[in-house]
């Protein structure tokens, strides 16, 4: 029941307000009341009540919608989590804690405008890599609201997605190795590092695997006798944990075929790896269990084992994940399909491989002018 009263305000004049109750909150299933102030004379208060009265009658709660953005992204994510692996649900969470909620979290949904997502859009594209991620996150918890009756419609799907300015890069700044600086790096790597880390990027140049992949590999995923290695797991991180998990997509499993350069390196890794932990004490666990390549402890590697080692080569100017690229890139230069390049890299797109190999790589670049001059001059 609503109730008017007579109040007086700072100045000494004389005013009305009036608090109503307005129903259940279909979201949070609480009861919402609301204190209307500022009214000159008490038959305007009463209009307003009235008003509200019918309002309410005719549309429901929803019509005022006073729950905020951070009450719909509470409900949403209990229900995203179900639908996730953990290290997704964490990472988007992290969107969630660093740059969705100190923009939206506070405000209520009714108060969100097309014009505040343009200018909180805006200032993510100018600040972080992948904007259209913080974007589409965003919208997912208006849709829900939606969804819910606690809105009509979504204020992202009216806003214009700022392009990203291109930055002209060099060859030398692209994160991929040639052929010959490839066949260099890992000579150098092969006289100045362990057999370990030598054995490393010689399957990530050889495989295209991705680091988290690499690090999950035990000795079963070798088959020796057909000369070919299973992608079935990687390594994931969760709250500051690494563990064995499934890998990246459906696609991402796959099984490729290994040369014998490559499977004679990886046997005389075995034996060397056996005498090693064998020395230090520790047991040599069974091929399913046996990480190919562990820490000192015969755990798993920490994240950025590759990334310090690469920090002592900066002529090279390459990260762990070039190596992906190194490997595409002369997939392509040795005549692979563009099909095959996408099934030996596990991508479930092949847009994906379009639009991040097809480097070319200095001696394609030269061999294409080559063969359009013989061309015109046959």
């Amino acid at each position: 029941m609503a109730t008017i009263k007579k109040y007086t305000k700072k100045n000494g004049s004389i005013a009305y307000q009036f608090n109503a109750y307005l129903g259940v909150d279909p979201l949070t299933g609480k009861k919402k009341r609301t204190t209307r102030r500022g009214f000159r004379t008490q038959k305007e208060a009463k209009l307003a009540l009235a008003k509200l009265q019918l309002e309410i009658e005719d549309v429901g709660f929803t019509k005022q919608d006073f729950s905020t953005y951070k009450d719909v992204y509470e409900l949403w994510f209990a229900q995203y989590v179900n639908t996730v692996k953990p290290t997704s649900s964490e990472r988007v969470e992290r969107y969630f804690d660093h740059q969705i909620l100190p923009a939206f979290g506070s405000m209520k949904l009714s108060k969100i405008t097309p014009a505040y997502c343009q200018k909180v859009v805006n200032d993510w594209n100018g600040s972080y890599t992948h904007p259209a991620h913080l974007k589409s996150y965003t919208s997912k918890v208006f849709k829900f609201a939606i969804n819910h009756g606690l809105l009509t419609d979504d204020p992202m799907d009216r806003i214009i997605m700022p392009k990203k300015q291109r930055t002209v890069k060099s060859k030398e700044d692209q994160n991929f190795l040639d052929k010959q600086q490839l066949k260099e790096f890992l000579t150098l790597i092969k006289e100045n590092e362990s057999s370990q880390v030598y054995t490393m990027f010689h399957v990530l140049a050889y495989t295209g695997l991705r680091k988290s992949e690499l690090f999950a590999l035990s000795w079963s995923d070798i088959d020796f006798t057909s000369e070919s290695l299973s992608v079935n797991k990687s390594v994931a991180n969760l709250s500051k944990k690494r563990y064995i998990s499934t890998t990246k997509t459906t696609n991402s499993e796959r099984v490729l075929s290994l040369d014998k350069k490559t499977i004679s390196l990886l046997k005389k890794w075995k034996l060397e790896q056996r005498k090693m932990l064998l020395t230090r004490g520790l047991p040599v666990k069974s091929d399913t269990q046996q990480l190919i390549f562990s820490s000192e402890k015969n755990e798993i590697l920490y994240h950025y084992y590759l990334s310090k080692k690469l920090n002592k080569y900066p002529d090279y100017s390459i990260t762990p994940h070039g190596f992906r690229h190194t490997h595409a890139s002369l997939l392509f230069e040795s005549g692979a399909t563009l099909k095959q390049v996408q099934e030996r890299l596990g991508h479930s797109d092949i847009s994906t491989t379009l639009n991040i190999y097809t480097h070319v790589t200095k001696a394609a670049e030269k061999d294409v002018a080559i063969n359009f001059q013989k061309y015109l001059e046959s």
